[in-house]
C-alpha cells in the first residue's frame, strides 16, 4: 500500500505537466496521470525477467495489448487537455494516433502468432475480423466522419451547431473518434455519434457568430386581412404625403390616388429596412407578398440583421416587428386574426338595412 501511495504522490506532478505549454511535458504528464496502467504494464516485463518466458507468444500478445491500452489511455487524457485548451490540431493528432496504435496492435498480433504459418488461424482471424467489423460498424463510420469533418474544418471546439434530427442546439465541448459532446442552450448536455454529422444534415453557425457573414437571417411572415386592402382616394393620398416620417421612405410619385395601400406599405417597409443601421443590404433584402391564403395575404420580410448574438439579434428583430405593427394602421391595413370566443360573445354586428362596409376609417 505504501508503494502505491508513494507512486500516487509523485503522480500529482501530472497536473503541473499537463498545464504546461510544452507538448513534451504534457505527454509526460499524461503518462503520470495513468500511473496504474504503467504499473500493470510493468508486470509482464517483471514476469519475463523471473520466468524467462521471452519466447512465449501469449506473453508478447499480453505485453502488446497492455502497451496499446496505455497509449490509447494517454491519448484520451491529452484529448481532454487539448479540448480545454481548444487545441484543434492536438485533438486531431491524438485521435489519429489512436488509430495508428490500433492498427499496430492488429499487425503486431498477426506477426506474434505467425499467421502465415497457420492457415486455420488466419481463417479464424479473418472471420473474427469480419464479425468485429460488423459489430463496430458505427465506430468505423465515426472514424470516417471524424477524418472528413476535421480535415475539411467543418467541426471545431466552441462551434455552435444545430442537428434537427437529434434536437441538438448548442456549443461543441468535446470531439472524439466516436462522439461529439455539446452544451445546449437550455443548459443541458448532449452526446451524439459523430457519424450523425457526416450522414445527416446539421448547421454550423460559428462563422455567423464571429461576424464573418453578412449577419443573422430574419425571416418573418405577417398575414394581412385582404378586406383592408384598397386603392387610395385623393384625400387619403394627401394625408400620407403630410406625414414626414412616412414620406422619408416613400417616393413621392408613388403616393397618388388609385395606388394600393398594400403596395405603398411594401415599398415603405423595404426602404425603411434599407436605411436601418442594424440591417445588412447583403446578401439579400426582400419584402414581398406571398401567395394568397384562405386567412389573408402574407407579407414576408427576408433580411439579415448585423447583430448576430442571440440577445442582440432578438432585440433588433423584435423592434422591427413592433415597427411593422405600428405602421400598418397608417396605411389602412389590418393583420388577420381568427375570431376568438371573446370576439364572438362581444360582437356588435347586427342586421341592418344599410349595407356594411369594412373600409378603414369609414363609419358603418
Amino acid at each position: 500500500m505504501n508503494f502505491f501511495k508513494s507512486i500516487k504522490k509523485y503522480a500529482k506532478l501530472d497536473l503541473n505537466f499537463l498545464a504546461s505549454k510544452y507538448l513534451v511535458l504534457q505527454i509526460v504528464g499524461a503518462f503520470f496521470r495513468r500511473w496504474p496502467f504503467i504499473v500493470i504494464f510493468l508486470i509482464p516485463f517483471i514476469a519475463q525477467l523471473i520466468f524467462h518466458c521471452i519466447h512465449d507468444h501469449w506473453y508478447h500478445f499480453v505485453y502488446l495489448t497492455l502497451a496499446a491500452i496505455l497509449l490509447i489511455s494517454v491519448c484520451n487524457t491529452l484529448t481532454n487537455v487539448f479540448n480545454l485548451k481548444k487545441n484543434e490540431n492536438g485533438i486531431t493528432w491524438c485521435q489519429i494516433f489512436i488509430l495508428i496504435v490500433i492498427g499496430c496492435w492488429i499487425v503486431g498480433t498477426m506477426i506474434i502468432f505467425d499467421v502465415k504459418q497457420h492457415p486455420r488461424l488466419a481463417t479464424a482471424i479473418g472471420v473474427g475480423g469480419s464479425m468485429v467489423g460488423w459489430i463496430f460498424q458505427d465506430t468505423i463510420k465515426g472514424v470516417v466522419a471524424f477524418i472528413h469533418l476535421r480535415l475539411n474544418g467543418l467541426l471545431q471546439i466552441d462551434d455552435w451547431i444545430m442537428v434537427p434530427k437529434y434536437e441538438v442546439d448548442g456549443e461543441v465541448r468535446r470531439v472524439t473518434l466516436t462522439t461529439v459532446t455539446l452544451s445546449n442552450w437550455d443548459t443541458t448536455t448532449s452526446s451524439i455519434p459523430i457519424s450523425a454529422l457526416h450522414g445527416d444534415h446539421f448547421k454550423n453557425l460559428k462563422k455567423m457568430m464571429d461576424g464573418k457573414t453578412y449577419g443573422r437571417q430574419m425571416l418573418q411572415t405577417f398575414i394581412f386581412d385582404t378586406g383592408w386592402i384598397y386603392n387610395l382616394s385623393e384625400e387619403e393620398a394627401e394625408k400620407l404625403k403630410q406625414s414626414a416620417d412616412i414620406m422619408s421612405y416613400l417616393p413621392e410619385e408613388e403616393v397618388k390616388a388609385g395606388a394600393t395601400n398594400a403596395h405603398l406599405f411594401r415599398i415603405y417597409l423595404f426602404h425603411w429596412l434599407m436605411n436601418h443601421p442594424h440591417v445588412s443590404q447583403q446578401p439579400r433584402l426582400i419584402v414581398r407578398w406571398l401567395e394568397q391564403r384562405e386567412c389573408g395575404m402574407p407579407l414576408q420580410v427576408y433580411a439579415f440583421i448585423i447583430d448576430s448574438s442571440l440577445a442582440a439579434f432578438e432585440r433588433q428583430q423584435s423592434l422591427i416587428i413592433e415597427h411593422i405593427l405600428q405602421m400598418q394602421e397608417a396605411f389602412g391595413l389590418k393583420l388577420y386574426q381568427s375570431p376568438s370566443a371573446y370576439d364572438v360573445s362581444n360582437s356588435n354586428i347586427h342586421l341592418t338595412a344599410k349595407a356594411a362596409t369594412y373600409r378603414y376609417g369609414e363609419e358603418l
